[in-house]
Order: structure tokens, then sequence, then C-alpha cells
């Protein structure tokens, strides 16, 4: 090959290299950008589910609505219902009252992120054991990457229940509380508007008896379907005239 042919040759490859190299970089720079405005409305929707969590609370413990509305860069709000059932099992005390299904719809709200979208996982908010004594541990946020739609995911749900007890002269009361989260889709709407409404609770005495004249461990089991979440023993003194409150509070999200 003669010295104009080999000149020719090696700008054809020159020229190759740097197209490639070009479209590398625009990839790459396209990459970033889009990383990092993904990120940045991943982290903030983050933000915003925590807000969610406590506003659920907060709409129980007052009564008030609260409105959300989430940004628009990721794929959204998708609220998912497991129809397994939800359950309490009292024993450790004579004639223990029938196993209590406290809900057969568990909701679990998830945000799903951007496929570039960079971000931290774990624990957001919440403790791993299903009973609490604190009303603000109950919900349970985590961060995770989901497989199912390749991006970050931030899943919020409410599967825990408040133990309190209160006692005064013979009497000695447990009381189980349960916040029974559901959703409402409105239809034709493309909003990105979420509402927490507070719908009411009921209150019901599940047991009320005087235990004898032993002291007692009242030991409470909750189940999901038939997994065991987990279970607490509380201490009852001889004598008491002892009362199982179950307490479930309704909250319902409108989407929309």
């Amino acid at each position: 090959m003669n010295s104009s042919g080999e000149s020719a040759v090696s700008s054809v490859i020159i020229t190759s290299v740097v197209i490639i190299l070009t479209v590398a970089a625009f990839g790459y720079a396209f990459y970033i950008l889009e990383s990092s405005v993904e990120s940045s409305s991943f982290e903030a929707s983050r933000g915003m589910m925590m807000d969610l969590a406590y506003a659920t609370i907060n709409s129980v413990t007052s009564g008030l609505k609260y409105e959300f509305s989430f940004p628009s860069k990721f794929s959204g709000l998708g609220f998912y219902v497991d129809n397994a059932t939800l359950r309490l099992e009292v024993s450790g005390i004579p004639n223990p009252p029938p196993p209590q299904v406290i809900d057969n719809s568990t909701l679990t709200v998830k945000c799903i992120g951007g496929r570039f979208a960079s971000t931290s996982y774990g624990v957001i908010m919440g403790v791993s054991s299903p009973f609490v004594d604190n009303i603000y541990d109950i919900p349970m946020l985590t961060s995770y990457w989901d497989s199912d739609v390749g991006g970050p995911c931030i899943s919020l749900n409410f599967t825990k229940i408040l133990v309190k007890t209160y006692s005064f002269g013979s009497n000695f009361i447990i009381e189980l509380t349960y916040i029974d989260v559901s959703w409402t889709p409105i239809g034709g709407s493309v909003s990105n508007m979420l509402i927490v409404n507070y719908a009411g609770s009921v209150r019901n005495d599940i047991y009320k008896k005087n235990i004898g004249y032993s002291d007692t461990y009242v030991r409470i089991k909750l189940y999901l379907d038939n997994r065991l979440l987990g279970e607490k023993s509380i201490f009852v003194p001889k004598l008491s005239d002892l009362t199982i409150r179950l307490v479930i509070h309704k909250v319902n999200y409108v989407w929309g």
C-alpha cells in the first residue's frame, strides 16, 4: 500500500475513534445529568414518604386531613394490597378470646425511582418488632433496589401493633391498637395529589374477666396468614380484673 492509501486508512481510523469517543462522552454526560435529576427527585420523594408516614399518624391523633403533591420525575406511587389475613392470638389467661382478624387486606405504599437514580438503602424509619409502645413507631419505611421494576424503591407499611397497659385499683387494661390503611383511586385523573383522611375508629373489648388467684403472663402473637410476625408477653398480677381492648383506627388515602 502506498503512502496516500495508508494516510487515508489512518484518517478513517482516527475519525472512527473520535466519533466513538464523542458518542461515549455524550452518553456519559446524559447519564450523569439524568442520574443527578432522578436522584434529586427520588431523595425529595424519600422526604415526602416520611412526611406521609407522620401525616398518617397525625391524622389519627388529630382528625385532620393532609394533602401531598408528589414530584412527577419518577415512576410514581404504587399501592399494593396483600390479601393475607393479619390476626392476633391471645393465650395465658382463663378462657382466652378467639383469634382476632384485624385486617384481611394490608396495604403497602411504594415509591419507585428512575433507573438512573442513586440512593442509599436500608431502614429509614421504624423498628423491627411488630409490637411497639409509641404510636410513631408504627410506620415502617425502608428503601431497597426493586428487581421487579429495575429501580430503587421506598416502601411504607403499618403492619404493627401499639401496646399500652393501664392499671387502677384491681383493674388492668391491655390496649392493642392497629392502624388500618386503605386507598381509593380517582379514575381519569393524572394528578400526583395524595389526600390522607382519618375515617374513624372501632373499639372492642375482646376479653373482660378476673384472672383468679395466680399471677400470669398474657401472651400475644401476631400472624400474617400462617407466618408468625412476633409475640409479646405482659405480666398481670393475680386477682386483676383484666380487660383486653382492641382499637382499630381507619385511614384512607385518596390518590388522583
